[in-house]
């Protein structure tokens, strides 16, 4: 290439106007024109001239890209994720949600009470999120937003569990003391305060849709049911399905019992009839259980950490008398800490290891096609904390 020719092109590029839509046609012409006639160009010539233009409109694109005027994006384009919230919102037609990991809580209700870390040994929020129960320390404290009163009862030992009935007047909470747990009911006011069972398991209580009876685990790991109407009690052994009862629900509606072994559900409808039961050789541990719908129950298992870390989602179709479990299950590459139902719609609160020290909490809004996805869809992200994944629960109201 000749210097004069050198020159020309120089000059071209200093004429070349700044990056627009028409930036590249002009940028080719520029330098085309500084070429001279057609049959002047060798290939090489051209090469350069291309190289150029091309240098010219990527510089000015890179220019464009630092002061913030255009995007740049290398190869395919991908849906940014988003951001998981550090701070708890109350999901679309809720009332409110509490979550204890770790020995902290984490609260949010749609009338304006927040908590954010507080140590605490157990959380519940009542009916409508209108108040909620913690254990703090030796005592039990009801917590309300605004102007509505709230109260401590002493209670000589750490509350392990509470549970609110469903007409919102009475609490039945598990509390250690010496040489065991005890079972014991306050009024949602806070008076008065009595013991129902003086022997019990630390296992969180479940309350009949009517509010006249609450289920526990007696010191035997027998299911019971306390019925406050008669001051009685009644015991159904259902060890034989399972094990040592570790986790209980009643339905939503109506009077049936699930009740969760370590390897097998019982369902217990009427006080004369032998409970149905649904066992199996797992190797996975029953951990919690819920009711999707009067007519549907679902177990959350977890293997070994030694075998596998995934968590399986059992969902069983209840009968008149008979439980019987569905051809399937929902299956998650995620160690899964606990589960929710949220009473109004069905949807599904799971909560889950997203790290060594840290705990995510997610909502599948369509649990009932479990058996046609085979394993969650967790649309949407409440939460991420830092806290170890470990003494997980969760109050969906």
């Amino acid at each position: 290439m000749s210097a004069a020719l050198e020159q020309q092109l120089r000059a071209a590029f200093g004429r070349l106007p700044k990056p627009s839509r028409e930036a590249s046609a002009r940028a080719r012409s520029a330098a085309l024109a500084a070429l001279g006639p057609s049959e002047r160009r060798s290939a090489s010539v051209l090469v350069l001239a291309l190289a150029a233009v091309a240098f010219a409109v990527g510089a000015g694109a890179a220019a464009l890209a630092a002061t913030g005027n255009l995007r740049v994006d290398i190869g395919a384009r991908r849906k940014p994720a988003r951001p998981v919230p550090t701070r708890l919102s109350v999901p679309p037609g809720s009332h409110g949600l509490a979550l204890v990991a770790g020995g902290k809580l984490w609260l949010a209700t749609r009338n304006g009470l927040r908590i954010e870390g507080m140590p605490v040994s157990a959380a519940e929020l009542s009916p409508r999120a209108l108040y909620a129960v913690v254990g703090i320390g030796s005592s039990l404290v009801a917590l309300a937003p605004g102007k509505r009163h709230p109260w401590v009862q002493k209670t000589d030992g750490r509350v392990v569990a509470a549970s609110w009935s469903p007409d919102g007047l009475k609490i039945a909470y598990v509390v250690a003391r010496r040489g065991g747990y005890e079972l014991r009911l306050i009024e949602g006011d806070g008076f008065p305060d009595r013991s129902l069972v003086r022997a019990v398991r630390p296992v969180k209580p479940s309350w009949r849709s009517d509010s006249v009876a609450v289920a526990y685990v007696d010191a035997q790991g027998r299911a019971a049911v306390y019925d406050l109407g008669t001051a009685s009690r009644r015991t159904f052994d259902t060890r034989d399905c399972g094990g040592i009862t570790r986790a209980l629900a009643y339905a939503p509606r109506g009077r049936r019992l699930a009740v969760a072994g370590r390897s097998g559900l019982a369902l217990v409808e009427r006080w004369d009839t032998r409970p149905g039961c649904v066992g199996y050789g797992s190797v996975e541990t029953i951990n919690a259980v819920g009711w999707l719908s009067p007519q549907t129950v679902l177990t959350l298992d977890t293997a070994p950490p030694r075998l596998s870390a995934v968590s399986v989602l059992r969902p069983y179709r209840v009968g008149a008398g008979t439980i019987e479990p569905l051809e399937s299950a929902g299956f998650s590459k995620k160690t899964l800490g606990a589960i929710a139902v949220s009473p109004a719609s069905g949807r599904l609160l799971v909560a889950w290891a997203a790290g060594r020290r840290e705990l995510e909490l997610g909502i599948d809004p369509s649990p009932g096609d479990l058996l046609l996805r085979g394993g969650l869809r967790l649309e949407r992200r409440l939460l991420r904390v830092r806290v170890p994944a470990a003494r997980v629960s969760v109050s969906w109201r």
